[in-house]
């Protein structure tokens, strides 16, 4: 009795610590809490609040990007819990997942396509005895005589079925194309739902240890790279008495599968692709390779070109020259695309980042071929051409969903809206080796692979100051030039600049910081208030031979003009030629208030023109050559 006493006591112990320690399972949900937008990449933090009793749990993170970075995966607040292993994986819906709506639509389709398998076998029905009542329009043998009667009613019986089979293949061929259309319709409310559906997604298990029962919060990061953003700028210069304004924007963008709504938004500068490893130098033997490629950057950072193609639309019809909506047109292996409105058109983004070998579009539609299309102009338009076999057995491929618009009927596919500038109030941190601007709103980034403009920051640059700037040998126009000496001071990451003058568009150029003088310059375009012509006095030049030797002098008047009602800085400048060799002898060179380079032969004469005022500069020199061998021409 006591044996069975403790033989029940130590099954109830084991049960009781099977119970303690056994591993519950649980799905948790996450929300986007931060993204840090790097140049190329983000960090997307998550907010989780899970209840856990004591003991071990397996922790499911579902509906993550695809993109996600295995390696960086990061689990912080732990507190009292011990992590026992993390497990990425990607994860593709199972059939069991889909919806309630796409499986109606799936079995419509299935029942539709019956039907039009039905049609096209009572169509060859038809056509058999069609053949046959043909063939059989011979009564009896040579030999044997036809009466009148029997062979009106045979003719009679030959035309009423004829009749009959003819109607009953025009019914056929109505049905075909009612049945065909009907797909259509049904293809076009399935095809987004099916690519949802077969959209992969990663997912994070997460074993941790308890120490005790509690509520816990923790926070999940973990890097993407199907984002990034890139700076521009806007120079406007609105009166050449007031300092330069300088406008920090940035375009942001992203495709990882993740929207980001209401989340706190963080650019930086830095680029976690560049490679972060201290280079050391090795012993080098001579004649064995010397390769310090592991030290290298990963990449450059991927800003849109100035021929960089970042929206794409057009239209797609059938073989009919009809439009076709419903087609899915996407980029080939990313989370971007549209679909084709009631007119065949679509449009969408492509991401600034996209590398060329993956600038793709698919064209895809239940009953179709699929076409793929280079992306090498701004409009592709695509016929697709019917796939009699795809309608036996159909894989659909689309993306995104479709709303229809109650005014006209189109349907509203994921077009392409203008970039917009919103403005903010962003907190700028240096760090070390970067800087981030920390915009200070809840900001809303979707997954859509369009480019966002958020103006960051204006500077007015003190310091700035404005010149005039004439080549006249060169060209004979006046260019409006703004400095900054302090340039280095304001954070400057390379991108392009977009030019205003007095609130008018005048241009872009580019900026290098990393090739940038002390002082950089900024050229605003001619300005024709400001005028120079250069010319050559004929008087004062000749042209003498002696001997083997040509002696020519030349002389040159430059005049300016300022049209403006204030003063102006103005620099000129212009050359004396070199010699090369002993043979030429440049002399008798004259410059009144230039400054010469004895290097170079540059000239340069600064001064200031007063409002409506003109201004006359000479220039004079004389060479001797050898009448062969040298080009004369300015």
């Amino acid at each position: 009795m006591r044996l069975l006493f403790l033989s029940t006591l130590i099954s109830a112990f084991f049960v009781s610590l099977g119970q303690v320690n056994a591993q519950k399972t649980q799905i948790v949900n996450s929300t986007i809490k931060q993204v840090t937008i790097y140049r190329n990449g983000a960090e997307v933090t998550r907010d989780i609040s899970v209840s856990l009793d004591e003991g071990t749990h397996e922790l499911i993170f579902k509906g993550l990007s695809a993109s996600l970075d295995k390696e960086s995966i990061r689990l912080s607040g732990l507190a009292d819990l011990t992590v026992l292993s993390v497990l990425p994986k990607m994860n593709y819906n199972q059939e069991g997942e889909k919806s309630k709506t796409m499986r109606q639509l799936e079995a419509k389709s299935t029942t539709i396509k019956e039907k039009i398998a039905f049609e096209r076998g009572m169509e060859q029905i038809y056509k058999q005895e069609e053949e046959m009542l043909i063939k059989n329009q011979q009564l009896g043998g040579d030999k044997v005589a036809v009466k009148t009667l029997e062979l009106k009613e045979a003719i009679d019986f030959q035309r009423k079925r004829l009749i009959e089979v003819l109607q009953k293949k025009l019914e056929t061929s109505d049905n075909i194309k009612k049945w065909e259309d009907s797909i259509k319709v049904v293809g076009k409310e399935l095809s987004p739902l099916i690519t949802d559906s077969q959209k992969a997604t990663m997912e994070i298990i997460v074993t941790v240890s308890s120490k005790k029962a509690a509520q816990v919060k923790l926070e999940l990061s973990y890097y993407v790279a199907d984002a990034g953003w890139y700076p521009s700028y806007d120079a406007k210069l609105t009166d050449l008495s007031a300092p330069l304004s300088l406008q920090f924007k940035a375009g942001m963008y992203q495709y990882s599968g993740e929207d980001w709504k209401k989340v706190k938004l963080i650019l930086s500068s830095a680029n976690p692709k560049d490679k972060s490893l201290m280079p050391e130098l090795r012993t080098w033997y001579w004649g064995l390779p010397n390769d310090y490629s592991q030290y290298r950057a990963a990449t450059k950072d991927d800003l849109p070109g100035d021929n960089s193609i970042t929206e794409v639309s057009g239209f797609v019809k059938d073989g009919q020259d009809e439009p076709l909506p419903g087609v899915s047109v996407t980029i080939k292996a990313k989370n971007v695309g549209a679909v084709s409105d009631a007119n065949g058109f679509y449009q969408l983004s492509v991401p600034a980042n996209l590398p060329a070998a993956q600038r793709v579009l698919d064209f895809s539609f239940i009953g179709f071929k699929t076409q793929s299309k280079p992306i090498s102009d701004r409009r592709i338009d695509a016929i697709m051409q019917e796939d009699v076999n795809a309608l036996e057995e159909v894989v659909v491929v689309g993306y995104g969903g479709s709303k229809r618009n109650a005014r006209d009927g189109r349907a509203a596919s994921a077009s392409v809206v203008k970039k917009e500038s919103i403005g903010l109030n962003i907190n700028e941190r240096e760090a070390p080796t970067s800087v981030t601007y920390e915009i200070p709103v809840a900001y809303t980034l979707l997954s859509d692979g369009k480019t966002y403009i958020a103006d960051l920051k204006t500077e007015q640059i003190t310091d700035s100051y404005y010149e005039y700037l004439a080549i006249p040998k060169v060209r004979q126009g006046v260019f409006l030039n703004a400095y900054l000496p302090s340039w280095a001071n304001l954070n400057l990451l390379p991108g392009d600049v977009n030019l205003y003058l007095e609130n008018s568009y005048v241009g872009k150029t580019h900026l290098d910081p990393a090739n940038a003088p002390d002082t950089l310059s900024l050229s605003f375009g001619v300005d024709k208030s400001v005028s120079v012509r250069r010319e050559q006095v004929k008087s004062y030049t000749k042209k003498q031979f002696l001997g083997n030797n040509v002696t020519e002098n030349r002389t040159y008047r430059i005049a300016l003009r300022n049209a403006k009602t204030i003063p102006v800085k103005v620099v000129v400048r212009d050359q004396y030629p070199l010699a090369r060799s002993k043979e030429v002898e440049v002399f008798d060179k004259s410059a009144p208030d230039a400054k010469l380079d004895e290097n170079t032969g540059k000239l340069t004469w600064a001064f200031s023109l007063p409002a409506g005022e003109s201004k006359e500069l000479s220039l004079r020199y004389a060479v001797k050559y050898p009448k062969s061998g040298y080009a004369t021409r300015e």
